[in-house]
């Protein structure tokens, strides 16, 4: 069950991109490889938290089981044809559907910053988590987009990026509820495109651009306030890039 109106807005931008977002998930698939070297164990029932259009479900079912593929978009789950082992989940992760002690491992890659409240999402996931299970999850983190936060600012005053958790924030919530932090970093990844348009577009292209907050601001530009957002965006030895600053976590109950 989906709860809220923002919830079902930010469902329905990730199904729009659920058909583009395989070509255009460079930097998740970054995130993803990072992951899998933390992989380390082979587990009976396994949850891929915010799966998407289930690009990581070859590797994953070679580590489970069963496999538990969960999104909030039914658009992006609909992306590939059922397989052996993969169970479908349409769910909010804010209201994780599942019962106590039921996974030995949780692997999630850009997703959580989704999350209307990580408190509850990690008290959720340490209680459907069995004891001793490895949860292994990508984030997107504070300072993230600031190239196009800089590009914006050619433009107006108003915000359009959303905020997002720093790494050390993310450590306590986890540490608050239970979880032991067996490994934490953070890397900068990067896309690269030749022109400010492009470089724009690539976040739209993987449903990344609905704003979480009703206040910041959306919606169409008139051509120049467009023109001036291009011109605006820094570039980096003549390439526009889009930076991601990633979390990288490994708990364990």
């Amino acid at each position: 069950m989906i709860a809220t109106p923002n919830k079902l807005s930010t469902a329905k931008q990730f199904s729009k991109a659920a058909g583009q977002y395989k070509q255009h998930a460079h930097v998740q698939k970054l995130a993803a490889e990072l992951l899998f070297s933390r992989l380390n164990k082979h587990s009976q029932v396994m949850l891929d938290l915010g799966a998407g259009p289930l690009l990581h479900q070859h590797k994953l079912k070679h580590h489970s089981d069963c496999l538990v593929a969960m999104d909030l978009s039914l658009g992006m789950l609909a992306e590939t044809h059922p397989e052996n082992n993969v169970n479908r989940v349409c769910a909010d992760m804010d209201k994780l559907p599942f019962t106590d002690n039921v996974f030995d491992a949780v692997f999630s890659n850009f997703a959580i910053q989704w999350s209307a409240d990580p408190e509850v999402l990690f008290k959720s996931l340490y209680s459907a988590s069995k004891a001793g299970s490895q949860v292994l999850l990508s984030t997107v983190l504070d300072g993230s987009l600031s190239e196009i936060a800089q590009a914006w600012k050619a433009v107006d005053d108003k915000q359009h990026i959303n905020d997002f958790l720093n790494l050390t924030q993310l450590i306590k919530i986890a540490q608050s509820v239970g979880f032991k932090v067996v490994y934490s970093n953070q890397h900068c990844l990067q896309d690269h495109y030749d022109k400010a348009i492009s470089a724009i577009k690539s976040v739209k292209n993987i449903g990344a651009n609905h704003l979480t907050d009703c206040q910041k601001e959306q919606g169409l530009l008139g051509k120049a306030a467009y023109k001036n957002l291009l011109s605006a965006f820094p570039l980096q030895d003549g390439k526009a890039v889009i930076s991601y600053q990633v979390g990288i976590l490994e708990l364990t109950k």
